[in-house]
């Protein structure tokens, strides 16, 4: 089987690293930073390769392009004998409040344009990114949880063109038969983040949480200590992905993936605990992290990914505790430093 990924930033190196692992042929396509002299030159492919290590990237073919290139998609396609899609290339939250107009034209025409080529080539399953951005303040009920059947309330340009794209990929579904399934992405942390982070996806308050006290750099300030959150391990969410294009069920619908809803202060504490010459404080609030005080915390609410295991069968395995432990080792070994044990008392058992 050959899948096609569009975009390879932080989600898709694990994306691929688990496609590969389960015997599949890859085709990456992209911009990915620009078109670079050698395949070298590319970051997101040298962070995807370190995060691929055993891999063998022969199986991996990169085609350069535009995701709102409708003919070069569809040859694309053609060319590989691709069977299935995993979409990702989007302007992320950020830069789109910059530019709307880029990001109304990448986000919503590139997702347009993959879905006429899939239709024309006849794709068998394309599973999509979208975001609990789609969601704000009037879309959590009287408990305060949000679910996959909760009203949508984008208060961003980014989660704007994702309920476009959601509602897009419903009539393509209906209208021509698309085998489409959009899975809900909330705040995804682990190993690589800083990709993510570096093109405005609005986790670089994370760096100050795990990847700096790992790699022994301080002080830190961690913002946010009054929140909770649905941590949502990479390795978590890369599995979601792959479990999705591998079902034949959901078309035409978007599941909300769910996480570990735990207090920031608990992962604080956590970090501490096996980091304890980490220097870091906790504060509440955002302008910790240099955020402007307001700054968008849709993350903070509780969302519900029931539905995401009731019908793809998908459930999250990594607790809080687990997922930060691999990630701090993780940049550890990155920054050639011995890894640090989880303490005795701490909870690690899968959240399944």
């Amino acid at each position: 089987m050959t899948v096609m990924v569009t975009g390879i930033g932080f989600v898709g190196a694990y994306i691929v690293r688990d496609l590969l692992a389960s015997g599949s042929d890859v085709v990456l396509y992209g911009l990915f930073g620009g078109i670079p002299d050698g395949e070298s030159d590319y970051v997101d492919i040298q962070n995807a390769r370190q995060i691929t290590r055993g891999q063998d990237w022969s199986r991996v073919t990169v085609v350069p392009g535009d995701i709102r290139d409708t003919a070069l998609l569809e040859a694309t396609l053609r060319t590989h004998k691709v069977t299935k899609v995993i979409h990702l290339a989007s302007i992320m939250a950020a830069a789109a409040e910059r530019d709307p107009s880029l990001a109304v034209s990448v986000n919503v025409g590139g997702s347009v344009a993959l879905f006429e080529a899939a239709v024309r080539v006849g794709v068998e399953r394309i599973v999509w990114a979208s975001s609990i951005n789609i969601y704000g303040p009037k879309s959590a009920g009287e408990d305060g949880v949000i679910s996959d059947a909760s009203p949508v309330d984008p208060t961003s340009v980014y989660g704007t063109t994702k309920v476009c794209v959601e509602g897009l990929a419903a009539r393509y579904h209906l209208n021509h038969g698309l085998n489409v399934v959009g899975l809900r992405l909330g705040k995804v942390y682990g190993f690589g983040e800083h990709v993510k982070a570096g093109r405005g996806g609005g986790n670089t308050w994370f760096a100050n949480l795990i990847e700096l006290p790992a790699r022994g750099l301080g002080p830190t300030v961690v913002p946010f200590g009054e929140a909770s959150l649905g941590f949502q391990y990479i390795e978590d969410i890369a599995s979601a992905v792959v479990a999705a294009l591998g079902s034949t069920l959901g078309a035409g619908q978007s599941f909300l993936t769910g996480g570990d809803y735990r207090p920031v202060r608990e992962a604080f504490e956590y970090v501490r605990s096996i980091l304890p010459e980490a220097q870091m404080t906790l504060e509440n609030g955002g302008e910790a992290a240099g955020l402007k005080a307001g700054a968008e915390t849709n993350w903070a609410r509780r969302y519900d990914g029931t539905r995401l295991a009731e019908i793809l069968g998908f459930h999250p395995r990594f607790s809080m505790e687990q997922g930060i432990h691999a990630t701090v080792n993780a940049y550890r070994d990155l920054a050639g430093l011995p890894a640090v044990p989880p303490p005795l008392h701490a909870k690690q058992e899968r959240i399944s």
